[in-house]
């Protein structure tokens, strides 16, 4: 995977790492997990394939 993210399991500290081009990129924690992966992954796509053709007009 290109980017990917560690979900804690249950019981567990919601803390959860991500990895960018198989390199640990960040940890993200507390109870915004989901949004914030969800903003690094559009901010991905971002940086490597543009915004789109769609997005510039």
């Amino acid at each position: 995977a290109d980017i990917g993210i560690s979900l804690p399991g249950t019981g567990e500290t919601p803390t959860a790492p991500v990895f960018v081009d198989g390199k640990k990129a960040a940890t993200l924690r507390g109870p915004s997990i989901a949004q914030d992966f969800e903003k690094m992954v559009a901010d991905y796509i971002e940086q490597r394939y543009g915004r789109g053709k769609a997005a510039a007009e």
